[in-house]
C-alpha cells in the first residue's frame, strides 16, 4: 500500500511540475503574439506615412497640374491623423500609451481626411485611396491630399 501512494504522490509532482512549464509557455506565447501585433499596428503606420510623404513629394517636385493616386492602408487601434503645412503625423495607441509617428513633406500640404478621421477620437481602419494634387502658384498651399 506505501507503494501505491508513494507512485501517486510522484506523479502528482510531475503533473505539478508539467502545469507549471505548461503555464510558463503559455505565458510567454501570449506576451509574444500581443507584442508583435502591436508592432505590426506601428510598422503599417510608419509605412503608411511614408507612403503619404513620399506621393506628396513626388507631386511637388512634378509642380503644377500634377495628380496622382495612391493606396494606403490606414492600421487599427489609430488615433488621429492629420496632414497639414509640411508635416504628415499619425499617432497609433500601443496598450495604454500613444506612438506618433511623423513625416516632413517637401511641400505645404492641405487636406480632407473626413472620411479616414471624422475628429480626432474618431478615425477608420481600413484600405484608402488618397489623391495628391498640385494646386496653382498663390493658392498659400503647393498640394492637396484628399480621400477617394
Amino acid at each position: 500500500m506505501h507503494t501505491k501512494a508513494q507512485a501517486a504522490i510522484e506523479y502528482m509532482i510531475m503533473l505539478a511540475i508539467s502545469m507549471g512549464i505548461f503555464a510558463a509557455i503559455f505565458y510567454m506565447s501570449t506576451f509574444l503574439i500581443s507584442s508583435s501585433t502591436t508592432q505590426v499596428g506601428v510598422d503599417s503606420a510608419f509605412r503608411a506615412v511614408q507612403t503619404i510623404r513620399e506621393a506628396s513629394d513626388f507631386i511637388y517636385i512634378h509642380g503644377h497640374p500634377s495628380k496622382i493616386q495612391t493606396q494606403v492602408r490606414i492600421p487599427g487601434s489609430i488615433e488621429g491623423l492629420n496632414i497639414v503645412n509640411q508635416s504628415v503625423k499619425l499617432s497609433i495607441s500601443s496598450y495604454n500609451s500613444y506612438t506618433d509617428i511623423y513625416e516632413v513633406t517637401k511641400g505645404n500640404l492641405t487636406s480632407d481626411i473626413s472620411l479616414i478621421c471624422a475628429s480626432q477620437t474618431s478615425c477608420k481602419a481600413g484600405n484608402y485611396v488618397l489623391v495628391f494634387e498640385s494646386l496653382p502658384t498663390g493658392a498659400g498651399y503647393d498640394l492637396n491630399v484628399t480621400v477617394l
